[in-house]
């Protein structure tokens, strides 16, 4: 039989740490959680890693506690607690009792007296017991039988140290036992506890280690040294007692309670799930499996009603499975591989998937014995259905299965739904199928590896039983058939349909054309580069060495904070906890301080380059293709803005020379053919200009005026002859500055003004541009009431953080809300134009390509022939876009690499 373990969480004590500890989480309506998943993941975590017998729940009750009787001042000077932390005590409650988890509460007893008391019983009673805080006063409860849970300082929340004894003695260096003595002599300021004045750590670690107690220092007083610290224990004597007992936690709470009570017996799955469904905690389905009286055998669906998952691996059943789907007016596609990477993942399965109880599953390349159909006899027959426009498609994922069929020879026409897209736009936070199956069907369906019984530990799908892999992807297919109608439902009550059938859908096979064909790469230019940027860092390395005075690790963030605050003394603010800050602007903020802070920066700014980009991209370049294949993503981003990875092509500096010198690797192949770029001209000021309708800069644009110029104009008041240089950088600044909410810090920080003038410009600049803060501050207005700002075509973005009561956190969402409609309308411009240009070259029967977008500019490979047709479809095209107010403008360059351009 196995030892009783009790497990007691500190509920009050744990909401409040996750609280403080964990990012502002909030459900897509607004409804704060972080707290709640931080005690939930606790929660979770512990009762698997320790499986105990026995637990409870204590937390505070509203009503005064003995401690305020005795010190009217204790804890007074604690503000009121955001609503935001408030709120989420509801939500915790309602979890620990769908747990059917024991609750502790007494008026006037606070949750560590409750959690004490308990401890101690079931102590007297030969129960092991483990208390989950995050308070460390209850390090004091420790004993034989009672160790204390805590979350590690400065680490993750869900990080946690068991303390023992000898823990806490190693810790504190004293025992558990003498917490409360030693809060006694110095105070908790956390609790308003005032302790003996003037006495700080080091001097009650020094008494309570030689006299044991506070009883035992005054009980030897005439043994204390100095005088002067005599004197003022004795002159504090009844302060230190006081502040001992308000420290000390109540063990002998009057609280009555059988052990029985706390024993676990099971819970209630299905309203936890409830409340996870309600919060949002997709993520901690899976966490739980291991708890509870569940049937621990595993099924691929719950929640779903019983489904006819075939499998199709003879002749016979897949004609009657094209038969059936030939029929069908929607089909939902899946596709099992063996990697992630869609242009090299090898083809296992086909899943297909007419909606709610119909699936099917066609192996082609599983290992074993097993019977399974040729690719070639699955291309034949399943083919023309694919290819067929009359069938509309779906999929999760879809640029992913589109790539791999494709390799394989398999088109998909009138692909017209992708479910992960469709839950971007509505704002879902998880995108994953499982997520949303559970989220918005409230199907749980069980991982793969889950199924097979690996646990965690992740295998190859061809070696999964066909049997197996047949219940999984089968109902991948049916939960992404069954997701559409939900989806498109919310996406066209909330009027984002437009964004979705309009912009991203036309856009997925675009951009699958676009990774296809890659960007061929000089890598002759990087080894280059690579050798002489080599030769330049070690030069610098030697140069900040001879500044320094000796040698260091430069790329060391510890080491270069003490050489340039210790060693070199430069102007510092405080040391933090984790050291000097060295990151770029502290480094830039030095800059003239002394001679190796500019080499320190030259260096740093030559290693990323070289690492990042001059020795990476080679390695990156496909064997098959001799091109680098970046990949397109259009769920990355709350603007609408699309991403770049493995490799990144949109983070390649512009400005500088090596820059262009990365681009210039970037070649149009052969000797008859040619990049052209096509770049929109200032467009987000251009879409700011059209939703502020500011006179100002609509006139400035209807004119085809210098921007900036115009604007440095207005603000300092002069001609726009008259504008200097400068006049117009810092007009510049402020521009673009608007569109992400800059501040007159940030305006500072970027021109080199001081803050009164940054101040004094940026108000002038709104004086002079009405429009705009206008519009800034109705956008910000209608985030608040709403709870999402929108571009011109009805892209949401949701920013529940817009509502909160810290200060740092509501101006980040503020400045999100003002630039989200800007760029995220730039964004659907360019998409746009990206779809018609690429209808009209496929009309025109043209071989040139497109093979990069870049913010605001598209990249195109051209045959030498095609440049004149191309330049006549980009201009006709572009700038027509979207209808604006203002026009839009581009500028179109053509060169032999990219850098050229440039």
């Amino acid at each position: 039989m196995s030892t009783p373990l009790l497990l007691l969480f500190d509920g009050h004590a744990l909401v409040h740490r996750a609280f403080h500890a964990l990012p502002e989480l909030s459900t897509k309506e607004g409804q704060p959680t972080g707290a709640v998943y931080g005690f939930a993941t606790m929660l979770l975590k512990t009762l698997e890693e320790f499986k105990p017998t026995h637990c409870a729940v204590a937390f505070d009750t509203a009503a005064p506690t003995f401690r305020h009787v005795q010190f009217e001042e204790y804890k007074a000077h604690r503000p009121k607690a955001p609503d935001e932390l408030t709120a989420q005590f509801g939500p915790v409650r309602d979890l620990v009792k769908a747990f059917n988890l024991f609750i502790l509460e007494k008026e006037g007893f606070e949750a560590d007296d409750l959690l004490g008391a308990v401890s101690r019983k079931a102590s007297a009673e030969g129960i092991e017991t483990v208390i989950v805080t995050g308070d460390t006063d209850m390090l004091q409860l420790v004993a034989p039988r009672v160790r204390v849970l805590l979350p590690k300082p400065r680490r993750p929340f869900s990080d946690t140290q068991l303390y023992d004894e000898e823990a806490v003695r190693k810790r504190y260096g004293l025992n558990p036992s003498q917490i409360a003595d030693f809060k006694g002599l110095k105070g908790d300021p956390s609790d308003n506890i005032p302790g003996v004045p003037g006495i700080g750590e080091k001097t009650a670690l020094k008494l309570i280690t030689e006299f044991g107690s506070i009883e035992g220092i005054f009980e030897r007083i005439h043994e204390v040294t100095p005088t002067k610290l005599r004197e003022t224990l004795q002159a504090n004597e009844s302060l230190a007692r006081q502040s001992k007992a308000l420290a000390t936690i109540a063990t002998d709470a009057p609280i009555s309670l059988n052990l029985d009570d706390c024993r676990i017996t099971g819970y209630d799955r299905e309203k936890v799930i409830e409340i996870f469904r309600a919060l949002e905690f997709h993520s901690l389905l899976s966490k739980l499996e291991p708890l509870g009286t569940r049937d621990r055998t595993p099924a691929t669906v719950r929640g779903a009603n019983p489904s006819q998952y075939t499998i199709v691996n003879a002749e016979e059943s897949l004609d009657r499975m094209i038969e059936e789907i030939s029929a069908a007016e929607m089909i939902a596609v899946d596709t099992e591989t063996t990697g992630t990477d869609p242009r090299h993942a090898g083809l296992v399965g086909i899943s297909l998937s007419l909606g709610e109880g119909k699936a099917w599953y066609i192996p082609v390349g599983h290992h074993g014995t097993e019977p399974q159909l040729s690719l070639a006899q699955v291309t034949a027959r399943l083919g023309p259905i694919l290819e067929d426009p009359r069938i509309r498609k779906t999929a999760h994922n879809a640029k992913f299965d589109l790539t791999v069929l494709d390799r394989y020879g398999l088109r998909i026409a009138n692909l017209d739904f992708d479910t992960m897209i469709a839950a971007h736009l509505l704002g879902e936070k998880s995108l994953g199928l499982k997520p949303l199956a559970f989220g918005k069907l409230g199907v749980e369906m069980t991982p793969i590896t889950a199924l097979i019984g690996t646990g965690n530990k992740q295998i190859s799908m061809a070696e999964v039983a066909i049997s197996q892999a047949g219940q999984y992807a089968c109902a991948d297919a049916e939960m992404t058939a069954r997701l559409r109608p939900v989806l498109e439902s919310e996406m066209k009550a909330q009027e984002v349909w437009r964004v979705f059938s309009e912009i991203e859908m036309p856009l997925v096979p675009i951009l699958c054309r676009m990774e296809k064909h890659g960007v061929a790469l000089d890598t002759g230019i990087l080894e280059k580069m690579s050798e002489d940027l080599a030769r330049q860092i070690a030069r610098l390395e030697a140069e900040i060495y001879s500044a320094v005075g000796h040698e260091f690790n430069i790329n060391s963030s510890q080491q270069l904070g003490s050489i340039l605050f210790e060693e070199l003394k430069l102007p510092t603010s405080r040391k933090t906890k984790s050291g000097y800050s060295t990151d770029i602007s502290v480094l830039e903020g030095l800059r003239g301080e002394h001679v190796a802070v500019g080499l320190i920066i030259d260096y740093r700014q030559l290693t990323k380059l070289k690492s990042t980009y001059v020795d990476a991209l080679p390695a990156l370049v496909d064997p098959d293709t001799g091109r680098v294949h970046t990949s397109f993503n259009q769920t990355a981003t709350a603007t609408g803005r699309l991403s770049s990875s493995d490799p990144n092509l949109q983070n390649i500096p512009v400005r500088s020379e090596l820059g262009k010198r990365i681009r210039e690797a970037f070649i149009a192949p052969g000797e008859r053919s040619l990049l052209l770029s096509a770049d929109y001209s200032q467009i987000e000021l251009r879409v700011m200009a059209h939703l502020s309708q500011d006179p100002g800069l609509l006139t400035a644009f209807a004119r085809d005026e210098d921007i900036h110029t115009a604007t440095a104009a207005r603000v300092f008041g002069v001609e726009p002859a008259n504008v200097t240089p400068d006049m117009r950088r810092i007009a510049k600044v402020v521009n673009f500055g608007v569109i992400y909410g800059m501040s007159d810090y940030g305006l500072e920080q970027a021109t080199g003004l001081t803050r009164e003038q940054a101040t004094a410009f940026i108000k002038s600049y709104f004086q002079k541009y009405a429009g705009v803060q206008t519009y800034i501050e109705s956008t910000k207005q209608h985030a608040v009431e709403k709870g999402y700002v929108q571009t011109l075509l009805g892209r949401r973005r949701y920013i529940p953080e817009i509502k909160s009561s810290n200060y740092t956190v509501r101006q980040a969402a503020e400045r999100m809300a003002i630039n989200m409609p800007v760029q995220g309308t730039a964004a659907e411009i360019m998409k746009l134009a990206m779809i018609k240009i690429q209808a009209e070259m496929d009309r025109r029967g043209l071989s040139s390509k497109m093979i990069l977008q870049v913010h605001d500019e598209l990249l195109f490979e051209v045959p030498a022939e095609e440049l004149e047709p191309l330049k006549q479809i980009v201009e006709g095209v572009m700038p027509k876009a979207m209808e604006l107010s203002v026009p839009l403008k581009i500028a179109i360059k053509t060169g032999r690499n990219w850098g050229e351009i440039e």
